[in-house]
């Protein structure tokens, strides 16, 4: 289930990125249709909040890491997926490459043909040069 939350953290991010503030109430009908366990939902809760509190700072690291593109021009669903794995990379204790293959999963099913191999490389980079 965790894999399910995941991505309704991500629709929550890719929503506050489009209208510059956090969602009222989350959709209730996401959290039912899952059955996801109280755990899921504090996990969904607890990222979400991170990532917004904590956005713009995600946001100048992935400015940093994304050599071709500035902020603006980035697809939002990137975006989105970007800021998922850097904040779970920076702020919890989920393992890098979990936070790798969930963040290209998302990019695959979301975004564009292009976004899994930028999503990739971007991270890799990032962790990379964390661990220096």
């Amino acid at each position: 289930m965790r894999k399910y939350a995941r991505e309704i953290v991500f629709c929550r991010i890719y929503e506050y990125i489009l209208n510059g503030e956090c969602p009222a109430e989350p959709d209730m009908g996401l959290f039912e249709e899952k059955n996801l366990t109280d755990d899921d939902k504090k996990y969904i809760d607890e990222i979400f909040g991170g990532v917004t509190r904590h956005f713009e700072q995600i946001s100048r690291i992935v400015e940093q890491y994304s050599k071709t593109f500035a902020l603006e021009r980035l697809l939002k669903t990137d975006l989105a997926a970007l800021a998922l794995a850097i904040y779970e990379l920076d702020y919890t204790d989920t393992p890098s490459a979990v936070c790798v293959n969930e963040a290209v999963e998302i990019a695959k099913r979301y975004s564009s043909e292009k976004s899994a191999g930028f999503v990739n490389g971007l991270l890799a980079a990032y962790i990379k040069n964390k661990g220096e």
